[in-house]
């Protein structure tokens, strides 16, 4: 089922996310409807909280990169109770786009490397040592849980300019 995405201006997305003490059908449904939104809205990932769920869960695909240059997504993947660790010491630039975001894209600055500790749809432990753009998936979707948005990460000059967009957003989603 297609969820409804909550917009930049809601309080949702400033919430700091419950744990899942345990995972019901509701919690596997909830996921699986995630990932139908996430795909049919072009995302890459997606977090609870943006689709009006105040708990510790995202999904995600990786980007496949072929030796040939080009690249595709990965099967869906569901993190629960995420904890990351290890950030790398080398720092990237990269664009990001959020689906609460609509129209905004942002240079950020984050760890190249990350390490990923979760659990999967059917509560089983896994660990992942990502690097590059499918670690920044990783580090801007679990940034959705702690209640912090990507322009919390960019500096204040940047933020006066895309203000306009802000209110924008706010004023046509709320």
């Amino acid at each position: 089922m297609l969820l409804k995405i909550y917009y930049y201006g809601h309080s949702v997305l400033r919430k700091h996310c419950k744990p899942i003490e345990e995972i019901t059908d509701e919690i596997r449904q909830l996921a699986l409807d995630m990932i139908e939104t996430m795909d049919k809205t072009n995302g890459i990932g997606l977090a609870a909280p943006q689709v009006g769920h105040p708990i510790r869960m995202f999904v995600c695909r990786d980007y496949i990169f072929g030796e040939d240059g080009n690249w595709t997504l990965s099967e869906p993947k569901v993190y629960i109770n995420p904890k990351l660790s290890s950030p790398s010491d080398r720092i990237l630039t990269d664009t990001e786009g959020c689906l609460s975001f609509p129209k905004l894209r942002l240079e950020i600055d984050r760890p190249d490397g990350i390490i990923v500790e979760a659990l999967d749809i059917h509560g089983n432990p896994f660990r992942e040592e990502i690097e590059g753009y499918n670690a920044r998936v990783r580090m801007h979707e679990n940034d959705h849980i702690n209640g912090v948005l990507f322009i919390d990460r960019i500096d204040a000059n940047t933020r006066k300019k895309i203000d306009p967009l802000l209110r924008e957003i706010k004023k046509k989603h709320s």
